[in-house]
């Protein structure tokens, strides 16, 4: 994902902010099939707040479940690959 923080911002992506790995949520492009809270409740948790919280997990493994989300609503910027 080649996404800049900039880029997600202005197409109406949140942050949320993590040491290793931010993960961006777009409300309206989620079609709520729960992948992510069900493959790594650690990270998405719904009944907390923020509901998303990227030092949940390992970085590697935020990045799988975000890149297996079916409608696009989150993204991810690697910190460790961003110069």
């Amino acid at each position: 994902m080649a996404d800049t923080e900039e880029d997600l911002i202005k197409l109406g992506y949140k942050k949320y902010y993590g040491d290793e790995l931010d993960i961006y949520f777009h409300p309206i492009k989620c079609t709520h099939a729960a992948n992510c809270i069900k493959y790594l409740p650690s990270v998405f948790d719904v009944n907390n707040k923020p509901w998303i919280y990227p030092n949940g997990a390992l970085r590697e493994d935020g990045k799988r479940v975000v890149q297996n989300c079916p409608s696009d609503a989150l993204r991810f910027i690697d910190k460790r690959t961003v110069h």
